[in-house]
C-alpha cells in the first residue's frame, strides 16, 4: 500500500504538467420546466498507464499534499475558458459550478477567482462555487468575510453534500448562500423511500 501510494503521488505531481487531467460537465436540469439551468465540473484523471483513475483515490492524496491548490486553480480556470467558449460559440448563457477544496479557502481564493475571471473573459454571475459543510465551518467569522468578497464579485454560492454535515441553522442563516445540494444519500431511493422522501422535502 504505501509502495502504491508513492507511485501515485509521484505520478499525481506530473499530471498537471502532463496534461492528464480531464473535465467532464454532467448537466443541471429543472425536471420541472425540462429545463437546462447549468453544468458542474467534475475532475477526472486518465493515467497513461493505470487508466481512468477515481477522484475518491487521488483528491485526498491531493489534500494531504497541497498539489490541490494548483489542481484546483487549473479546474477553476479549465471550466471558465470552457463557459466563455461555449458563450462565444453562441449557447445559451449556462452557470457552471465548480468544488472547492477546504485547503483554498486558506489562500487568497477571492483574488485567485478573479484573476481567472479575469485572464478568460467569464462573467463571475455565471461561476458558481460550491464548498462543504465542514469548509463554512471551520474558521466561520473568515470564510463569511471571504465568501462576502466573492458574492460582491458576483459569484453565487451552494453548500454541497447538505444534510451530512455538523452545521446549524443558526450559522447557515448568515452564510450568503444561492442553494443548497441534498446529498445523493437523501435522493438516491426518493422515489420508492419514504423518509428520503420526507427529509427531502423539509430541506
Amino acid at each position: 500500500r504505501v509502495m502504491d501510494r508513492m507511485v501515485l503521488e509521484s505520478s499525481l505531481r506530473r499530471a498537471l504538467d502532463r496534461n492528464e487531467f480531464q473535465l467532464f460537465y454532467p448537466p443541471q436540469v429543472d425536471v420541472l420546466k425540462s429545463e437546462l439551468v447549468g453544468f458542474e465540473a467534475l475532475l477526472r484523471w486518465r493515467h497513461p498507464e493505470l487508466g481512468m483513475i477515481s477522484p475518491d483515490k487521488f483528491i485526498p492524496l491531493a489534500e494531504e499534499t497541497g498539489l490541490i491548490i494548483s489542481i484546483g486553480e487549473w479546474v477553476l480556470r479549465t471550466a471558465c475558458r470552457q463557459g466563455k467558449l461555449w458563450q462565444d460559440q453562441g449557447l445559451p448563457l449556462i452557470r457552471i459550478a465548480v468544488n472547492l477544496s477546504g485547503k483554498q479557502f486558506r489562500t487568497r481564493l477571492d483574488q485567485t477567482v478573479a484573476a481567472i475571471l479575469l485572464e478568460t473573459g467569464f462573467t463571475a454571475n455565471w461561476l458558481e462555487l460550491e464548498l462543504t459543510e465542514s469548509i463554512l465551518m471551520r474558521n466561520a467569522h473568515d470564510n463569511l468575510e471571504l465568501l462576502k468578497e466573492l458574492t460582491a464579485m458576483g459569484c453565487s454560492l451552494s453548500l454541497d453534500d447538505f444534510g451530512t454535515g455538523y452545521s446549524s441553522l443558526a450559522y447557515l442563516k448568515n452564510f450568503p448562500l444561492g442553494r443548497l445540494n441534498i446529498d445523493r444519500s437523501f435522493v438516491r431511493d426518493i422515489t420508492n423511500n419514504p423518509e428520503d422522501i420526507a427529509i427531502a422535502k423539509i430541506i
